[in-house]
């Protein structure tokens, strides 16, 4: 994370419905997007939600800088290796936003919800 921390995915996912997000701070629409999912972070922490947050980005500054202005109270990450990125080659991440819903058992429920479809994913998960 951006204070240099190792913040393992498989110790974050146990037991947890979790998204993991693929993301750029280029990316126009991110900042839209964020704020979307503080909205259901708030609404489904609590019960067991936590997103895992993967930037692509290769400058520090500029990652930082948008998740400190943007409060992101959620895990972030970043090793800075942009596209050659571990993460992003395990993933077979080709292009951002990409993101992939986790249940509880650690099964992949949904990929690249956003918006109105993520709501409704969460909504089913936590009935």
């Amino acid at each position: 994370d951006m204070y240099g921390k190792k913040q393992s995915l498989t110790e974050v996912q146990k037991g947890k419905v979790l998204l993991l997000e693929f993301w750029t701070v280029g990316d126009e629409n991110a900042t839209f997007r964020n704020a979307e999912l503080k909205e259901l972070y708030a609404k489904y922490h609590d019960k067991g939600f936590e997103i895992y947050q993967v930037s692509v980005d290769t400058s520090k500054p500029a990652w930082v800088e948008i998740v400190q202005r943007q409060k992101l109270p959620w895990i972030s990450v970043c090793d800075f290796k942009g596209a050659g990125s571990v993460a992003v080659q395990l993933f077979g991440i080709a292009s951002v936003p990409q993101n992939f819903l986790f249940d509880k058992e650690g099964n992949i429920v949904a990929r690249n919800a956003y918006g109105d479809n993520l709501a409704g994913e969460l909504k089913k998960l936590f009935k």
